[in-house]
């Protein structure tokens, strides 16, 4: 009996970690205005074990000298000890993770200790009413100073919002890796961004239907991808590979075992019946 893989191609699938920067002191480089890059050419290769390698090449336009480049639509669940840039004629000085997303919870945890607008609405007549409130816990609840009286912010269905003043700079959209880069030259070239991930998984499933008067078995598998890393990578080239992946912090020197061959096309195969043949659960897509 042969064996046949019904491959997915990954990715249109949707959603902290620290920080890592580096011991070396830069004057404060300026931030280039619109120099997120969006994603690139992304290659991810998907482990057992809650692991992934995202390999992602981008173009991107420097100037001379120290500046920040931003990454965004990078893995929410990135590690950062573990990210490699690179490019022609330009070096890594720092690099930031910003892990922290901006969302209704989140803006009003920054605005703790910091006065914002309450905003009520009259149901009987669509009046409005503006009056100042400065934020003094956000634990459960929203606990507020309003002109010495202490209230909380309940979620009763009344029509009240609040009102920021600004977005604190700590809170992207998307996650967002921030790199500082000292340039040897200005100019485009391509960068090659590549880090490991949690939060990206894969199971195998196999259907084996019998002809009795062919005397085959059809077998259809299925490979069912996971994505909870907070990002979609589009149109990525994806690598399952089954089996354990080693590191450098194993407490055992186990040998690395050979992977089996891998199918890089998909579909569905018809073979004569073989009694001792067993399908592979390793499987493969580019």
């Amino acid at each position: 009996m042969r064996n046949g893989w019904m491959i997915v191609g990954l990715l249109a699938l949707p959603t902290g970690v620290g920080a890592q920067v580096s011991s070396t002191t830069v004057p404060p480089p300026a931030a280039v205005p619109g120099a997120g890059s969006a994603q690139g050419d992304v290659s991810v290769t998907i482990y057992n074990g809650d692991v992934a390698l995202v390999q992602d090449v981008r173009q991107l336009t420097l100037a001379a000298g120290r500046v920040r480049q931003s990454f965004p639509d990078v893995s929410a669940q990135i590690r950062p000890e573990t990210v490699s840039l690179t490019m022609p004629d330009a070096g890594i000085v720092e690099q930031n993770f910003d892990y922290d997303l901006l969302s209704p919870s989140s803006l009003m945890e920054k605005a703790v200790g910091e006065t914002i607008t309450l905003v009520r609405t009259n149901p009987a007549t669509g009046a409005e009413t503006r009056e100042r409130a400065r934020v003094l816990a956000v634990n459960g609840g929203v606990v507020l100073d309003i002109d010495g009286r202490i209230e909380v912010l309940r979620d009763d269905g009344l029509p009240v919002r609040a009102v920021f003043d600004r977005v604190p700079e700590s809170l992207r959209a998307r996650p967002t890796l921030s790199v500082t880069l000292a340039s040897a030259r200005s100019g485009s070239r391509p960068a090659t961004l590549s880090y490991l991930t949690r939060g990206l998984g894969w199971s195998a499933d196999y259907v084996a239907l019998f002809d009795d008067k062919a005397g085959t078995v059809d077998v259809q598998g299925w490979v069912t991808l996971r994505n909870t890393t907070g990002t979609t990578f589009t149109n990525a080239k994806t690598l399952l590979v089954a089996g354990e992946v080693g590191s450098a912090n194993d407490e055992d020197d186990a040998p690395v075992r050979p992977r089996r061959p891998v199918r890089t096309q998909a579909g569905t195969e018809t073979g004569p019946r073989s009694p001792t043949s067993r399908p592979s659960r390793s499987a493969s897509s580019t």
